[in-house]
């Protein structure tokens, strides 16, 4: 039996950054409310404690990548090549035309994690309300699987020489002088807001989230969420409150996931939270562009039908039973679930 929250926080995570998204694919206002960015490094934070606790269980760099990938890329390989295949079936000029066109180009740099060079397909939702990106969440993968080639390195070399502690302390504070200055240098010299959402900037987050199986704040709980929301919403507001925003994540993830009670999702549902978050935006945007947000209610009930359903059957039919192959040949198993 569970200890912990975080199968539900996850999909609760993957939810709120849907609800997001169909506020900024469909232009509607209250939906844009929904924190989505916060839920994006709140993913993270959990996953520098659940990918860090897991390798320090078991540093087999064969039993690491394979657990890694299986997790990861089976699923991420379906969505992209899914959209590929749909997107020639729907380009009215012929496949070859559609694969001259920079199909070809989206296809292989979308599966190496490159999504950055060719967002879009052609044709593909040229004429939605936002943009004609096929995933904008696949971005956040590619930071994933950064995080997790970090690992070996941190633990699997820097900690022998310095100490496990000592390491993730020093990266720690590294990664928030790394972020605060590219913070400071986009801002003064009007650079891609993009570059904060970049490795160095972002690896904060995830070394938070790994100082939480060294460094546990037993004297967090559930009475302090509330100030810890008021923190969430003014600490992102200026670049003070940025030094210690990362920390008041990893506060927040810390008391929902082990200082709630626990919520257990059955087995017959299954964990949905990397289905939702991988299948979401393309659904969103596949149903804005067939009419289905003509009526904004009939776009947003058929959209969370839609993903729920996806990611009920990618969890059956490939993710449990991967990560159940997965397991049965770990000699150290893992005592809790992926982080993603």
């Amino acid at each position: 039996m569970r200890k912990n929250n975080f199968d539900i926080l996850r999909l609760m995570l993957a939810l709120t950054v849907m609800f997001f998204h169909i506020g900024g694919l469909t232009g509607n206002g209250l939906l844009k409310l929904a924190p989505g960015d916060l839920a994006v490094k709140c993913f993270f934070v959990i996953s520098g404690y659940l990918i860090s606790k897991s390798y320090l269980k078991n540093s087999n760099l064969y039993e690491y990548s394979k657990s890694r990938f299986l997790r990861i890329y089976p699923l991420y390989f379906v969505c992209v090549t899914s959209c590929f295949f749909i997107g020639m079936f729907m380009y009215s000029s012929g496949a070859m035309a559609y694969l001259q066109d920079g199909a070809v180009k989206y296809l292989v740099a979308n599966l190496a994690f490159l999504n950055f060079l060719q967002p879009d397909l052609p044709g593909l939702f040229a004429h939605n309300l936002k943009n004609s990106a096929v995933n904008g969440s696949l971005w956040t993968i590619k930071i994933e699987v950064m995080f997790y080639i970090s690992v070996p390195i941190i633990y699997g070399i820097i900690a022998k020489i310095f100490g496990k502690k000592i390491t993730v302390a020093v990266i720690a504070l590294l990664s928030l002088i790394s972020a605060i200055a590219i913070e400071i240098i986009v801002d003064k010299y009007g650079l891609s807001e993009s570059l904060k959402n970049q490795l160095p900037s972002l690896m904060i987050f995830f070394m938070a989230g790994a100082a939480l199986n060294f460094f546990t704040p037993s004297f967090l709980n559930v009475k302090y969420l509330p100030l810890l929301l008021v923190a969430l919403y003014f600490c992102d507001s200026h670049i003070l409150g940025k030094i210690i925003y990362p920390f008041v994540v990893a506060a927040f993830v810390y008391i929902i996931a082990f200082k709630t009670k626990p919520i257990s999702i059955h087995d017959r549902i299954g964990d949905l939270s990397y289905g939702v978050y991988i299948f979401h935006y393309p659904v969103i945007q596949f149903m804005y562009h067939f009419g289905m947000y003509k009526n904004f209610y009939i776009g947003f009930v058929s959209t969370i039908v839609t993903v729920l359903v996806l990611a009920y059957a990618s969890w059956h039919l490939m993710e449990k039973r991967l990560t159940s192959h997965n397991k049965k040949e770990k000699t150290i198993p893992n005592s809790v679930s992926d982080a993603v």
